[in-house]
């Protein structure tokens, strides 16, 4: 059993805070863990989903499904219905990115275009977003995008909208997993004036340190049963 972990927050494209990240990693003897969030707003989500993408096919890393993955699932899928919701919450980054495009030049009402020529260029794209898990396990953490149910008697059995989406719900609602719950997805400048880490005292630890709000990418390294060292890249 690997005995240390390296999770990773919400990295939007930030390709740059990431290969820095990356550079701390312990290949040889550490499970790599993303939270979700790879994609939109930044300024190169094609290479930060090509990196991610090859980590997980060759290296072994975990990656999760953030809400940003979901919306691009559901317009690969459905770009009637889904195209909009998407270029409203910055998918045309991701598409201008994917398309060779400038993101002015991506228009909010080519959708189905948009995702034929995706599907067409990135036939991997698709297969892989979707066996991308909603939430892992580590010893003593339970790691997610958002959060999870915690009214429930499983939290488990949370659904696909609350991994991905949840925000005041899963914050307010006391943690009583018997684990500490890693969650990217609610930048924690939100959550508290310095950023930077988010611990609750119930045992939620957010690591959405705000990268592609120039502030900053976290890193958690974690043994099975505690945190042993929070690393922090800011460009």
């Amino acid at each position: 059993m690997v005995r240390q972990a390296l999770v990773i927050g919400d990295v939007h494209g930030m390709i740059h805070h990431l290969e820095q990240l990356l550079q701390q990693w312990s290949r040889g003897n550490e499970q790599l863990i993303f939270v979700g969030d790879y994609i939109d707003r930044g300024i190169d989500s094609r290479q930060t989903l090509l990196l991610v993408h090859e980590l997980t096919i060759l290296k072994g890393a975990i990656a999760l499904r953030g809400n940003h993955e979901e919306m691009l699932i559901d317009f690969l899928h459905n770009p009637r219905d889904y195209w909009t919701q998407y270029y409203l919450n910055s998918g045309n980054t991701t598409v201008a990115d994917l398309l060779d495009m400038k993101v002015e030049e991506v228009s909010s009402e080519s959708g189905e275009l948009y995702q034929r020529e995706i599907l067409s260029t990135y036939p991997w794209l698709l297969p892989w977003l979707e066996q991308l898990p909603y939430y892992t396990e580590f010893g003593e953490f339970i790691i997610v995008h958002a959060g999870v149910d915690l009214e429930i008697e499983d939290w488990r059995d949370s659904g696909s909208d609350i991994f991905t989406w949840t925000r005041d719900e899963f914050l307010t609602a006391q943690n009583n997993t018997g684990k500490q719950i890693i969650f990217g997805h609610t930048p924690t400048i939100t959550m508290q004036p310095e950023g930077g880490l988010y611990q609750s005292a119930d045992g939620k630890l957010g690591i959405d340190g705000g990268a592609v709000y120039n502030l900053a990418l976290i890193g958690l390294r974690i043994t099975p049963d505690a945190i042993s060292e929070v690393i922090s890249i800011t460009i």
